[in-house]
């Protein structure tokens, strides 16, 4: 609890010095002299995600909905405006040039990014990922990292008809299908039944936060299977799902524990990217990181995690880490992409 603490007061106190420097350079633009009122904004505005998680936890409607969204959005307006701020002040020292003369450009550098990554969090790619060694010739897709909301559930609809557009016999959803601000209601995952092909869900660490039973039961109802440190046999291909644990040594026991038959090649579903050695698993798929979601934070998530994005080669097999299919807090994006994964296996 007190590491828990620290790192709270430790991330306000960098989230309050963001948003003043912000603040503090647009009373220049304005020629704004009170620092006493923008030092109340400044906490004000940094602090609000907190209200607002305390809100719609404690009744999540419309209304702290719309709370929880507009703190997130403004965490992500800030931030990049203030990565803006800060790269023209490196310049303006490297230049020489007066900083009041570059912060102009600095904020339509920042608008234009913040549109940008707007835009860009709206649009779903398809990554085809091919293993040619796998054992066994098959397309399956993957979603990963939803975190959907009242709104972002409408656009199930299109994921699950662009699923069933590519013709796969299985979909794998890698957990973080909630965030705190989604409905846990059955209108939110009742898409998830004209999925066509066989479905597997494994719990990611925002089921774990909010109702990670309720969630299960409810997706489970949906027609989608819900792997809970289970194996399931689908056309020749196990599929092992983990359920998520913030104990890595405990997974890797959960992981230990499974019964596989060695003649036929496993998928393992695991939320957090996980640096196993488990020669009996080809493919380990996963999300969790969003790469990153908003540069430069996938500089910071590289410190934390070994697999960040993509593919990459194990002992006996394969790790895909998807930088997922939605985003979480500001539904913004930049140097990453929502993305849907199709892996072409044989």
């Amino acid at each position: 609890m007190p590491n828990f603490i620290f790192g709270l007061i430790s991330l306000l106190a960098v989230n309050f010095f963001m948003y003043f420097y912000v603040l503090l350079r647009i009373a220049e633009i304005f020629d704004i002299k009170n620092k006493t009122f923008l030092f109340i904004l400044a906490l004000f505005t940094s602090i609000l995600i907190i209200p607002a998680t305390i809100l719609i936890g404690k009744n999540n409607n419309i209304l702290t909905q719309w709370f929880y969204r507009f703190s997130g959005i403004l965490m992500g307006v800030f931030f990049l405006s203030f990565v803006s701020l800060l790269f023209f002040r490196i310049l303006s020292i490297i230049l020489k040039i007066p900083l009041k003369n570059l912060e102009f450009a600095a904020f339509g550098v920042a608008f234009v990014l913040i549109v940008y990554s707007f835009y860009n969090a709206r649009n779903i790619s398809l990554e085809t990922v091919k293993i040619d060694d796998f054992g066994k010739k098959m397309k399956i897709v993957q979603i990963s990292d939803l975190h959907l909301s009242s709104e972002s559930s409408n656009g199930l609809s299109e994921i699950v008809d662009r699923i069933n557009i590519i013709d796969p016999e299985i979909v794998l959803i890698t957990g973080d299908m909630v965030s705190q601000d989604t409905p846990i209601t059955e209108k939110t995952f009742h898409l998830l039944k004209n999925l066509n092909a066989k479905s597997y869900f494994v719990t990611g660490n925002h089921e774990y936060y909010i109702h990670e039973e309720k969630v299960s039961e409810i997706i489970e109802n949906s027609g989608v299977k819900v792997l809970r440190d289970q194996v399931d046999i689908f056309h020749g291909v196990q599929i092992a799902g983990l359920k998520y644990r913030h104990d890595k040594k405990k997974t890797i026991e959960a992981l230990s524990s499974l019964e596989l038959d060695q003649d036929k090649p496993v998928v393992l579903m695991n939320h957090i990217p996980l640096d196993h050695r488990d020669k009996r698993i080809k493919l380990t798929v996963s999300g969790h990181t969003h790469n990153g979601q908003i540069v430069p934070f996938n500089l910071l998530v590289r410190l934390t995690t070994k697999y960040i994005k993509g593919l990459y080669r194990l002992e006996n097999g394969y790790i895909y880490v998807s930088p997922g299919t939605g985003t979480w807090g500001p539904p913004m994006r930049l140097g990453s992409k929502n993305e849907i994964t199709l892996y072409d296996l044989k």
